[in-house]
């Protein structure tokens, strides 16, 4: 096979700098790095441009490589034919081998960082939206790394993830659907199972999506009302734009969450009534170790145990009752007195169950 007639190289990019432009280098060096042998009319088709337009851009990405050995000489030897025609395999190949494009310097640290990021995605590869966001990062890091093989990481490091991520074929199309109702400010009408309510029709108006433990929420206002909900992806269906337009009103979710514990939100100001628990000796060194909130306050006990405070209000006491009771007779609640009681009311019950 005859190697595709070429134009007079063109060095070192200038001018051009678009974003189009780059993605294609870098498809490109991908191509040809992870030894795939693409022929011109493969990179034509993957970057959407001309065979001239391509050959071109080699051109300019072996003036990179050139210029780039004589600062960099530990990538290796390049010359200004660094990426060539291989007649045997029919396409183009790496006369060197490169582990990462040298516009931008790729070190260990950052390949951890990639690596915990894809980590995150991992638990949820089985849901659309985890689909989705892992083979969006696997296209973007693989064409800045040059690679999408993340086993020899997976080997050093391991990250483990609290929550299992609940599995559903909708909530792609759903995700899509809420997010454009956010941009444009368009109230949606959807059918809601609360966990003890029956399940009811509402028309809502979406403020924010967020994510917690693998699960999708919508923080919404049912229309025309300041009453604030949280609602489940899972427990929504029948999702539609009424077509009707409501008056944004900007919420940041950091301020809803900013004293919360789970996904109820809690942004009350004044700490009235904050939560004050305390932990035996046993349990000392695990409760010390964590940051359970950003305001908590810890203080050490004359046996050893510890006694820790943290801002949480009425609304928070839902989650915080099962993460109490979790700790079993390590933990014991000082104040306030309503979540005492409610705690208290859950151990007799759960006694008499045992009877």
């Amino acid at each position: 096979m005859m190697a595709p007639t070429r134009e007079k190289a063109q060095g070192i990019i200038q001018g051009n700098t678009s974003r189009d432009h780059i993605y294609r280098i870098f498809v490109i060096f991908s191509e040809v790095q992870n030894e795939r042998f693409p022929t011109l009319k493969k990179l034509a088709k993957l970057c959407d441009r001309n065979d001239r337009t391509i050959l071109r851009d080699i051109d300019q990405i072996n003036g990179l490589l050139s210029s780039f050995e004589t600062t960099h000489a530990e990538f290796g030897k390049v010359d200004s034919n660094a990426i060539e025609f291989d007649h045997h395999n029919g396409g183009y190949r790496l006369r060197h081998k490169l582990n990462h494009f040298p516009i931008i310097r790729v070190e260990d640290r950052d390949l951890l960082m990639l690596h915990f990021l894809r980590q995150c995605l991992e638990p949820y590869k089985d849901t659309g939206i985890g689909k989705s966001m892992i083979e969006s990062f696997n296209h973007t890091f693989g064409i800045l790394t040059g690679t999408t093989d993340w086993k020899q990481w997976e080997r050093i490091v391991h990250f483990r993830f609290e929550g299992k991520p609940e599995v559903s074929r909708e909530d792609v199309k759903l995700f899509d659907l809420l997010h454009k109702a956010i941009r444009e400010n368009l109230q949606v009408s959807l059918d809601y199972k609360p966990a003890k309510d029956p399940k009811s029709t509402r028309i809502v108006e979406p403020h924010f999506l967020f994510m917690r433990n693998g699960s999708w929420y919508l923080y919404s206002s049912k229309a025309g009302k300041p009453e604030k909900r949280t609602l489940k992806f899972a427990r929504i269906s029948n999702a539609k734009l009424t077509g009707e337009k409501f008056t944004h009103v900007r919420i940041d979710p950091k301020d809803c969450f900013e004293y919360s514990f789970g996904v109820v939100p809690s942004q009350l100001k004044a700490r009235k009534n904050p939560v004050v628990l305390e932990f035996t000796k046993d349990s000392a060194q695990r409760v010390s170790e964590t940051v359970w909130h950003p305001e908590q306050k810890i203080e050490k006990l004359p046996d050893g145990g510890v006694r820790l405070e943290l801002p949480f209000d009425e609304p928070t006491y839902l989650e915080l009752k099962p993460w109490i009771l979790s700790w079993g007779v390590s933990a014991r609640i000082i104040s306030p007195k309503a979540l005492k009681d409610k705690v208290a009311e859950d151990v007799r019950a759960m006694a008499a169950a045992l009877v």
